[in-house]
């Protein structure tokens, strides 16, 4: 079970890190944070810091969603983010923070679980991964935009 969760548990440490490294300017110890506790999950996976993951995760989830009801932007991914937070962004800190609990318990693996792996095998893992990341950064960023556009409009 727990090398189900391995490529989830990955995209959820590796976005924190892009979360981290996009706050650096605006709020350089909150990034600092993120980045250290982003590559700690995916360097040196420890049911520990799975845990303090998901916690994570679920706390980015509560924040969200007072933010929602306050139609207010979040800034997750810098302060270039001002539109306010929508039920996708709630939803999605939700379900990294299952995935991530869910990964706690079975027992975590990272970039050395990953790199074990047979090279065609895990060159199709990494390309999912990146484009997971990359995926869930778009539900961040890129749904409020579309939802405030199409509200407006």
């Amino acid at each position: 079970m727990s090398a189900a969760l391995a490529p989830a548990y990955i995209v959820a440490s590796l976005l924190l890190c892009v979360s981290g490294a996009m706050k650096l300017r605006s709020l350089p110890a909150l990034g600092v944070g993120e980045l250290a506790l982003g590559a700690g999950c995916v360097v040196v996976p420890t049911r520990a810091l799975a845990v303090v993951l998901a916690l994570v995760y679920m706390s980015f989830a509560v924040v969200a969603e007072v933010f929602r009801r306050r139609r207010q932007a979040c800034g997750c991914f810098g302060e270039d983010d001002d539109f306010p937070v929508t039920l996708a962004h709630v939803i999605a800190s939700e379900l990294l923070g299952a995935l991530v609990l869910a990964a706690a318990v079975a027992g975590p693996r990272g970039l050395g679980w990953l790199l074990g792996l047979p090279a065609p095998q895990a060159v199709v893992l990494v390309a999912g991964i990146a484009g997971a990341v990359h995926a869930v950064v778009l539900v961040y960023t890129a749904v409020p935009r579309a939802w405030g556009a199409w509200e407006r409009a």
